[in-house]
């Protein structure tokens, strides 16, 4: 089970500082629950849970839609943290990028994959960054 809990999405717009145009910047965050969301009991987290190998990618729940081919000039960047661990876990791998929804062909949205092991409930922090033209999105910003 995945569940990512997004942050307030940060959209600016800003100059490119080698050519001067302007370009989109959105920022998304917020925290993936890999195994589930612990909770609270009595002042007390409750979780359960055995080692995992986290590999499946999620989608971004608060990304923008992009137009088709906004992924070639668009610049994304990701990083992921540790945020809740009972015992140990360990991020190897963090990516992210623009790919076709499943749900709506030819539209993209963002996309996070972390890998990791870790014993589940396992919480990630991320962060992704992404560069485009304005008229990359295909939906007005909401």
């Amino acid at each position: 089970m995945i569940s990512p809990l997004p942050a307030p999405r940060i959209d600016t717009v800003v100059a490119d500082p080698v050519t001067g145009q302007q370009v989109r910047r959105t920022d998304y965050a917020g925290t993936v629950w890999y195994g589930g969301r612990p909770q609270m009991t009595g002042g007390m987290v409750m979780s359960r849970g055995g080692a995992a190998q986290i590999t499946t990618p999620f989608w971004l729940p608060d990304s923008h839609v992009y137009q088709p081919g906004a992924a070639a000039d668009a610049e994304v960047q990701a990083s992921a943290a540790v945020q809740s661990s009972t015992e140990y876990g360990q991020i190897l791998e963090v990516g992210a990028a623009l790919a076709e929804d499943p749900q709506n062909s030819g539209a993209l949205l963002v996309y996070m994959a972390v890998t990791a092991a870790a014993r589940v409930p396992f919480g990630v922090a991320y962060r992704v960054t992404v560069i485009c033209t304005p008229q990359a999105l295909q939906s007005p910003v909401g």
